[in-house]
């Protein structure tokens, strides 16, 4: 059987705090999955009544407390409802001014909790104290190959053999594709012309997924062309 690299899912919408964390995570040879918003975990759909990975999507997961759709609190609260397999111990919240109430409420789950600005040497701490429950034979969800980076682009683009110009914001993306948060949804394996240039130098796409977020607005998964 073969070993694979810890896990590590961060939330967080300051990209500066994410680039952080992804640089001591990967130091210490982890698999970072970072994301500025928590509408990519599978517990935000309001039509599922559990988790529906059935393993273990990470080995540990850190959320900020403020961020876009739903606070770090609710989040692991609704994870901790519908079933999630992560280790209660192996996840935290940060926050710059949460007050005691609710940091009692993050020790009531079982979660640690982290001020902003952050201590290493506590956090570090605290991540050699999770690793010490992490089994690394056992196999964990929703693989990823590639590392995903967190953006905040604006783009334009237009969809195959059409002049009509789009708008949307790209908010992660990897060597071999992106996620883009727009108004109107395209079609699954709708063709994509970005007009825009990329980090990943990606110039065609073709939507893979499209799920619907609150406020009439959308995240689409492509995969470069």
């Amino acid at each position: 059987m073969s070993i694979r690299k810890r896990r590590v899912i961060i939330y967080d919408d300051d990209v500066n705090v994410l680039n952080l964390l992804k640089d001591f995570f990967s130091d210490r040879d982890y698999e970072v999955l970072a994301f500025d918003s928590p509408t990519v975990c599978a517990i935000y759909d309001k039509n599922l009544d559990s988790c529906v990975n059935s393993k273990p999507c990470a080995d540990i997961i850190i959320t900020d407390y403020q961020m876009p759709k739903m606070t770090g609190l609710e989040l692991l609260r609704k994870q901790a409802q519908r079933g999630c397999k992560v280790d209660i111990k192996n996840k935290a919240l940060m926050s710059g001014n949460l007050d005691e109430e609710n940091q009692n409420k993050i020790r009531e789950l079982g979660h640690a909790f982290f001020s902003k600005p952050f201590k290493f040497p506590e956090f570090t701490a605290w991540v050699e104290d999770c690793e010490t429950r992490i089994d690394l034979s056992k196999q964990i969800g929703i693989v990823r190959k590639e590392d995903r980076h967190p953006a905040n682009i604006d783009i334009v683009y237009s969809y195959d053999a059409s002049e009509k110009i789009y708008k949307s914001t790209v908010v992660n993306f990897s060597s071999s594709g992106l996620c883009l948060k727009m108004h109107t949804p395209p079609s699954e394996g709708q063709a994509i012309v970005f007009k825009t240039e990329l980090p990943n130098n990606c110039m065609n796409a073709s939507v893979r997924w499209v799920k619907q977020m609150e406020n009439n607005l959308y995240l689409a998964g492509l995969s470069c062309c």
